[in-house]
């Protein structure tokens, strides 16, 4: 709660005023979360919950958000980051300009100041956040997840997040989706206007299921020929991490192991419903 606390903060002082916040409590674990949230937002009017009945997963609940919402512009941020009192504004000014970007984002900062996230590439069947320095505006392949702006009107177009991927890699894939169907790009600019304080959101193996699932099934969908070299180099990993698992009677590693082999398999034969 202490990071949703200091998010909200930052979004009530923004100097753009014209907006609105969709708070949207998953069905947490902890059933006394929303009544924490609405005695956090009871003195902020823009902002509001939306409580789901059951647990929706990440892409899920970000769809039931961008239905709701009212604006022009669509902002998903996580709830462990933080943003500067322009943030808002620098997007819209620049998305106002450059009616070609579809998707826009800030440099992310960690909470010791250094680059998270200047931009994605998608490259020989590889997602690569990029961490570099650079000046002004560029395009990249994709942006990441954590505190992107989408023009409404892309969503319009080509349609929502697509929920069968559960999440991770959502961002990449709608990226991807946008740039074949339509002429949007992707684009980053260079002030950091973001800080993320990185919260580990949900056990290290369904984490390594989802990846490894998505990532396949981002391949079948955009970069079938790199499926093979994708394949051999995550076996090498998952054959290496399987071995330390058993030598060292991890049973960390080997559930770990285990849960991005199944990943890898059902990204292969397209259960794209099937979860752990």
């Amino acid at each position: 709660m202490d990071y949703l606390k200091r998010l909200l903060r930052s979004l009530a002082i923004q100097t753009f005023q014209d907006y609105e916040v969709i708070i949207i409590d998953d069905f947490t674990p902890d059933r006394s979360a929303p009544g924490q949230i609405r005695e956090l937002i009871k003195d902020y009017p823009k902002m509001r919950l939306v409580e789901n009945t059951e647990n929706m997963l990440f892409v899920r609940t970000c769809n039931r958000g961008i239905e709701l919402a009212k604006g022009d512009y669509i902002c998903l941020l996580n709830q462990d980051t933080e943003v500067r009192n322009n943030f808002i504004q620098r997007h819209v000014e620049i998305m106002d300009v450059d009616t070609s970007i579809g998707v826009l984002g800030c440099i992310v900062v960690d909470k010791a100041g250094n680059n998270w996230f200047t931009g994605g590439r998608f490259k020989c069947g590889y997602m690569t956040n990029m961490v570099d320095q650079f000046e002004g505006i560029r395009t990249v392949d994709f942006v990441a997840g954590t505190a992107p702006f989408y023009r409404k009107e892309v969503f319009d177009k080509i349609g929502l997040f697509d929920e069968s991927l559960g999440m991770y890699h959502e961002d990449v894939d709608f990226a991807l989706r946008m740039n074949a169907r339509t002429s949007y790009k992707s684009c980053m600019f260079s002030e950091k206007l973001v800080v993320h304080y990185w919260m580990e959101p949900m056990p290290k193996r369904e984490v390594y299921y989802y990846s490894n699932r998505n990532h396949i099934m981002i391949l079948r969908r955009y970069a079938k020929r790199y499926i093979p070299i994708v394949l051999l180099y995550n076996w090498r990993q998952l054959a290496n991490l399987l071995f330390v698992s058993v030598a060292k009677r991890n049973r960390t590693y080997l559930a770990i192991a285990l849960y991005a082999i199944k990943g890898t398999l059902d990204g292969l034969i397209g259960a794209v419903k099937k979860t752990v």
